[in-house]
């Protein structure tokens, strides 16, 4: 009987190689989508980053006729210069209009021409996300990444 457990045990030469064959695929595909993942997070927290900076200057700027758009694309240069291979900058629409009150935001009657009299700034900031390994992940992940921010001007 014992000689028969060791004849038996010691046969089994290519059970490895074949449990390898068929973990090794899922590993790679967790690993790519690991990556895919936290390219998508990094770029969510780099738009929150960027929203910010630009609400703040953007409510602290003392030029009632501002080019707020030219500031955005400002920091959006000085910011994609930290990440070139992670995100495009061609991939960022931005989209900024004026409005008399929260009302009108959600009224969706704001508009896109300054007046001295509009004090809040609604941005919507969109970032157009396509997957890095688009042919494993395209149909799950080719989304847009969007942050909308309501900025009142203080100065007047």
């Amino acid at each position: 009987m014992l000689r028969l457990n060791r004849s038996f045990l010691s046969h089994k030469t290519g059970i490895v190689s074949i449990e390898f064959a068929i973990v090794f695929p899922f590993l790679i595909v967790l690993f790519l989508f690991t990556v895919e993942f936290s390219r998508m997070m990094f770029i969510g927290s780099s738009l929150d980053l960027i929203t910010t900076q630009i609400s703040r200057q953007a409510a602290l700027a003392e030029e009632r006729e501002s080019d707020y758009a030219e500031k955005f694309n400002q920091i959006l240069t000085t910011e994609e210069s930290l990440w070139p291979f992670l995100a495009s900058k061609d991939n960022f629409h931005v989209k900024l209009e004026y409005c008399h009150s929260i009302k009108e935001i959600i009224d969706n009657r704001c508009s896109s021409s300054v007046s001295v009299d509009k004090n809040i700034m609604y941005f919507t900031l969109r970032y157009q996300y396509f997957a890095m390994f688009s042919s494993i992940f395209s149909r799950l992940i080719d989304t847009a990444l969007t942050k909308k921010v309501i900025v009142y001007r203080e100065f007047k």
